[in-house]
């Protein structure tokens, strides 16, 4: 599992950045044009744009309620790419241990780190953290659908709805919903950045661990080494026994 885990993360952190600065950019222009649409909208007299410009009211209103989420969906991979690379960087310093330990004999050779818990976790809140951002996405859109029936309407018709009206239901549900999204879409950054702090913290689990390891290591091979030097000094201390007696 974890294997695969580790090739996924290869794959996937370069497309994964590149996917969420292209969101982000797209939601740049998104807003730009909207943005010229609300300046011209509000360039008419009130009277024009509570009876006329309603289209126009209602993408202006539509809009803004959805595009911060996409924009924070973008966001959310950017963050999320950067878990897979700290993943990537985790996998590369534990081969390296490996690899140099693997010079020593097997019997001498100390124990490679084990990542701890939390480094399998990272993984796992990365994808929690994407699915909040895809779940905030789709409500929003929800919203704006509804935020488009309600403003194709005049502004003195939405001003003057009765109590339990269907329109007064619609503008209900749009502003208590809003309220609680917004707090929902920083529990997803929040989540992302909890990932990240696995990672960090991971590596340097690790390092410490390989410093440790890599002592271990040196001790092995400075041992070897006495050992090796006092065998080479007994055999000479024998010939030179050897030849006296001879």
């Amino acid at each position: 599992m974890q294997k695969r885990i580790g090739t996924m993360a290869k794959r996937m952190y370069f497309p994964m950045i590149l996917m969420g600065f292209m969101i982000v950019m797209l939601a740049f222009v998104i807003g730009y044009f909207n943005s010229q649409t609300a300046s011209a909208y509000f360039a008419q007299s009130k009277v024009l744009r509570e009876t006329t410009l309603m289209t126009q009211r209602a993408v202006i209103e539509s809009t803004g309620l959805w595009l911060p989420y996409f924009k924070f969906l973008g966001f959310g991979l950017l963050l999320g790419g950067i878990v897979m690379a700290l993943r990537v960087i985790i996998d590369s310093l534990l081969n390296a241990g490996k690899e140099v330990m693997g010079q020593l004999p097997e019997q001498k050779r100390p124990q490679a780190p084990t990542p701890p818990w939390y480094a399998k976790a990272m993984p796992l809140v990365m994808m929690a953290g994407e699915l909040i951002f895809i779940v905030a996405l789709f409500i929003s859109i929800q919203l704006a659908g509804a935020a488009r029936a309600v403003f194709a309407n005049p502004l003195p018709a939405i001003d003057t709805a009765g109590a339990g009206s269907a329109l007064l239901l619609q503008l209900q549900t749009i502003q208590s919903t809003a309220v609680w999204l917004v707090p929902f879409k920083f529990l997803a950054v929040s989540t992302e950045f909890v990932a990240i702090a696995m990672g960090l913290a991971t590596i340097i689990y690790i390092l410490k661990a390989q410093t440790q390891m890599l002592d271990k290591g040196i001790d092995v091979v400075r041992s070897s080494g006495q050992v090796q030097d006092d065998k080479i000094h007994l055999d000479s201390r024998r010939s030179n026994v050897d030849k006296i007696a001879a």
